[in-house]
């Protein structure tokens, strides 16, 4: 067993422990070199640390024993999930950086020398119809310069912000709350699949770790490090988004946030982030001039995607027809032009929703997904 499969063993140990943060790893590999010179040196040296004890120490010698770890990396190798830890070459250099860079990631798909610029967007998983819109045309106008688009796979903003990057021919890269296996919110999954393809999955938990609240803010520092900057595309005033832009602003990044309606409580964050010195954005080139003069960079025009007949149900293709993608339509429209009855009109949008043609907005209101 070479040094660097030593050393991962012991910081998947740690992850699964879950009785580390990150920058307690990080100070403690600072100080010794790797985790595995950390545990040989002793104890007294080790628990000097802040928050480092006996108790945790030895729950990390019995992680090492029981198992756990070769049953997490062999379930890694059968689903092509790949760790990356900051002494490789292909750990993202702007997480480097941060006060607290995650010792051992796990990945999906891959990270290019492309990835090396990357633009968060992140906003409200109750996104108004604006904010989808608006964070989509960044998105793909982001994406057709070659920048990478980071987001957090959520509902919302960050679903738009992936779908419409990958329409675009972009790459995006999406930094989950959870482990693999238990990504959240479920309906994303074959999202999270298309990702894969065209960029990376990201996370710093097992596999098998919940979608619990506590992990999104410890994620949002890493979608925050991996970028020269933050746009905030909607945000109310205790949006989790504002988390990650208090992060990129401790990171020293780039903070940007898209205006919304000023009497409108769901844009409020984005609002106030601006009072706070965010930069106001109304395109990618205001972005762009911000991160040293890339407002240069040409737009390159997408790969232009085969059109397919619509499958589905009668049903299905009547509602599918009366929408539009950028006109909401209210339920109760819906009902009364299909002629349909409630339940059925009710049941088919919820089908149409999990395929991913349409949307739902506040209000009962619904927009088609494609063109």
């Amino acid at each position: 067993m070479n040094e660097r499969t030593e050393e991962l063993r012991l910081r998947v140990a740690a992850a699964l422990a879950r009785k580390f943060s990150p920058l307690q790893l990080h100070e403690v590999r600072k100080r010794f070199g790797s985790l595995w010179k950390a545990l040989a040196a002793p104890k007294g040296e080790l628990t000097s640390i802040k928050g480092i004890t006996i108790s945790k120490i030895s729950l990390l010698k019995e992680t090492l024993a029981s198992g756990a770890v070769e049953k997490e990396l062999e379930r890694c190798a059968a689903s092509n999930t790949t760790h990356l830890m900051p002494e490789d070459a292909g750990y993202p250099r702007l997480l480097k950086e941060i006060a607290d860079p995650p010792v051992v990631l796990w990945m999906r798909g891959t990270l290019t020398d492309e990835d090396q610029l990357c633009v968060a967007i992140v906003g409200s998983r109750n996104a108004d119809y604006y904010g989808m819109q608006q964070a989509a045309r960044f998105s793909r106008d982001l994406g057709a310069r070659r920048i990478t688009v980071v987001s957090g796979l959520a509902r919302g903003i960050d679903t738009a912000a992936h779908t419409a990057t990958l329409e675009a021919g972009g790459r995006t890269i999406a930094v989950v709350g959870s482990g693999f296996d238990e990504l959240y919110p479920p309906e994303n999954v074959r999202l999270a699949k298309e990702i894969e393809k065209q960029g990376a999955l990201v996370s710093e938990f097992p596999l098998a770790t919940p979608a619990h609240a506590k992990n999104f803010p410890q994620r949002n520092r890493i979608i925050s490090g991996l970028c020269a900057g933050v746009i905030v595309a909607q945000a109310t005033k205790r949006s989790g988004s504002l988390i990650t832009a208090r992060f990129a602003s401790e990171q020293g990044r780039e903070v940007f946030a898209i205006p919304g309606k000023i009497d409108s409580g769901e844009h409020e964050g984005c609002h106030a982030l601006i009072k706070e010195g965010a930069k106001l954005v109304e395109n990618v080139g205001d972005v762009l001039a911000e991160l040293h003069g890339l407002d240069q960079l040409p737009a390159e025009a997408a790969p232009p995607r085969e059109k397919q007949a619509f499958k589905g149900t009668a049903a299905e293709l009547a509602l599918y027809t009366l929408l539009k993608p950028s006109d909401p339509v209210n339920v109760e429209t819906l009902i009364a032009s299909s002629g349909m009855p409630a339940a059925q009109v009710n049941a088919t949008l919820m089908t149409l929703e999990m395929r991913k043609l349409v949307h739902q907005l506040p209000g009962k209101n619904y927009v088609r997904t494609g063109p």
